[in-house]
């Protein structure tokens, strides 16, 4: 089952900078525009429920988006209480211990309402009621909060309750979905309002602020992604659909100041068909190379499982991040060559848009260990689909996941 959480559109608490908690803010002129242009994006698609919290910037959204709309206030945004409708500034100058305390990731009660145990143990709640009620085939969407999707990515990723680092904040209207599978629920994507733009409006602010944008990119299908052959180091080219894919992209994505590839053909390739439009070169870099899968390379499924069964069996049922195929790379070495890479880049072109075209197996692997997740977290958050994007914002000692797994150009 797929389960579609949507952000509602700016309210007028929004617009105007304030917090926002079970306060009843209507949507502003600017989100009766945004909850448009996500009724546009989501026209042909088909929905088994739709679900709504029952503040109106929410049931609003969601009524321009299905008939057949349920109202539920358990999916109600965190209650604030006294902080409703006050600005940063002023509880801080305030109230500075709780909003310490909060910052701090102590379990208090935000502004004397919920706490964030009592507000996840409510929203994981609600999540799970929703689940009772699909097929395993069926499709539901949701039009919540932010803080109502934060706290539900927390709990899919497995991570404790608290402020997950490394994720950057959720634009109105954007899409986060998640699937579940009958061991446990997944993160396809994050934070998907690209129907709004390629960058979101919080990432675009941080750029002109000075913080580096990468643009992480997977490569375009190959004749191993249809095969099930796990490809790794092993080079190979780009089906028919992958250089469509490939060109779908560059006719969707706006404009880079330089660009980057891992130095494998299906990985340079997809950089080339958007080198062209945008009118770069393309640099090879070998810190973005896929995970070394050592003897497992260019092998399928089955047969890793046939011919490694004890070593399949530390890695993915016991949870051991041992280098894969015995020679190959582990999890967290993978995340930490990538991460120097993209650091590397970063500071080489502070500032700047850098594109960065890698592969499914080396982003997932950075992702989870920036989202502190890492290994065990591997069966909790999808790989990036081909020629999916994910946004990174570095900064001068922080690096945020933006959004994941966006590809609105396949659509």
């Amino acid at each position: 089952m797929e389960i579609t959480v949507v952000r509602h559109g700016q309210s007028e608490s929004n617009r105007s900078g304030l917090w926002q908690g079970q306060g009843d803010s209507p949507l502003s002129d600017e989100g009766h525009v945004q909850v448009a242009a996500l009724a546009a994006r989501l026209e042909n698609r088909h929905y088994d429920l739709v679900v709504a919290s029952d503040l109106q910037r929410a049931s609003h959204t969601a009524a321009a988006l299905a008939r057949g709309l349920e109202v539920d206030p358990t999916w109600r945004e965190m209650d604030i209480g006294s902080w409703e409708g006050r600005s940063r500034a002023d509880i801080k100058a305030d109230d500075p211990d709780l909003l310490a305390a909060v910052r701090a990731g102590e379990d208090v009660k935000f502004g004397g309402g919920e706490s964030i145990r009592e507000f996840d143990t409510r929203v994981a709640g609600a999540f799970e009621k929703i689940q009772a009620r699909l097929d395993q085939d069926d499709r539901a969407v949701v039009v919540a909060h932010g803080g109502v999707i934060a706290s539900l990515t927390r709990h899919v990723l497995g991570h404790p309750a608290g402020y997950l680092p490394g994720l950057g904040p959720l634009e109105n209207t954007s899409l986060t979905h998640f699937r579940v599978y009958p061991s446990a629920p997944m993160l396809i994507s994050y934070n998907d309002a690209t129907h709004l733009g390629p960058v979101n409006r919080w990432t675009q602010e941080r750029h002109d602020e000075g913080d580096t944008l990468l643009t992480l990119i997977r490569h375009g299908e190959t004749h191993a992604n249809l095969d099930d052959r796990w490809q790794g180091v092993t080079d190979g080219r780009l089906t028919l659909d992958g250089r469509a894919q490939a060109a779908a992209l560059a006719d969707w994505y706006p404009g880079l100041d330089s660009l980057y590839s891992s130095p494998l053909t299906r990985a340079q390739d997809t950089a080339a068909a958007l080198a062209e439009v945008l009118g770069l070169d393309v640099k090879s870099h070998d810190g973005v190379i896929e995970m070394d899968l050592g003897e497992w390379e260019d092998r399928t499924t089955p047969a890793i499982q046939a011919e490694w069964a004890g070593l399949w069996e530390q890695i993915y049922d016991n949870g051991e991040d041992l280098p894969r195929g015995s020679t190959g790379e582990s999890a967290t070495a993978t995340a930490a060559r990538m991460e120097a890479a993209l650091q590397e880049l970063a500071h080489r072109h502070a500032g700047a848009k850098v594109g960065v075209v890698s592969h499914g197996g080396s982003i997932r692997s950075y992702v989870l260990e920036l989202l502190g997740v890492g290994h065990a977290g591997r069966d909790r958050l999808a790989y990036v689909a081909n020629t999916a994007v994910t946004h990174v914002l570095i900064g001068e000692d922080s690096a945020t996941i933006a959004d994941y797994n966006v590809a609105p150009h396949l659509e």
